[in-house]
């Protein structure tokens, strides 16, 4: 089910896994952006969800004030809605620019402290495949 469609992103909630998927389709500039990922939060506020399954190939750089923002503001939230997923999988973007500034903010946002398995992967099929073992 389709729950959230743009340009720029595409989220789908999969009933029969209990699973998002985060679908970055291009570049987002910051009301853009910050609009989606307030998605993620309703999305968990409204949905059981135990995996999740971000697919950032075609996303692009996030700009430098809505990575502090993203840290700051939006990830304490996040944090406290994710306690009944049991794994995350991030798809890795094809572009440099969009890797480093994802890496920036996974490094400060710190998910190793959650009680959940985090993984990177460059394919898709594999981390969709882990995501349902």
């Amino acid at each position: 089910m389709v729950i959230y469609n743009t340009d720029y992103i595409k989220i789908l909630y999969h009933e029969q896994h209990k699973m998002v998927e985060t679908v970055w389709l291009g570049f987002a500039g910051s009301k853009d952006y910050r609009a989606a990922l307030d998605q993620y939060i309703d999305v968990l506020q409204t949905h059981e969800v135990r995996r999740w399954l971000g697919d950032q190939r075609q996303a692009r750089v996030v700009r430098p004030v809505d990575q502090q923002w993203t840290v700051r503001t939006w990830a304490p939230v996040f944090v406290t809605l994710i306690g009944g997923i049991k794994k995350m999988a991030r798809v890795k973007s094809k572009d440099v620019a969009a890797l480093i500034s994802s890496d920036n903010m996974r490094h400060d946002i710190d998910f190793s402290k959650l009680p959940l398995e985090f993984r990177d992967f460059e394919d898709y099929d594999k981390a969709k495949a882990w995501l349902l073992e």
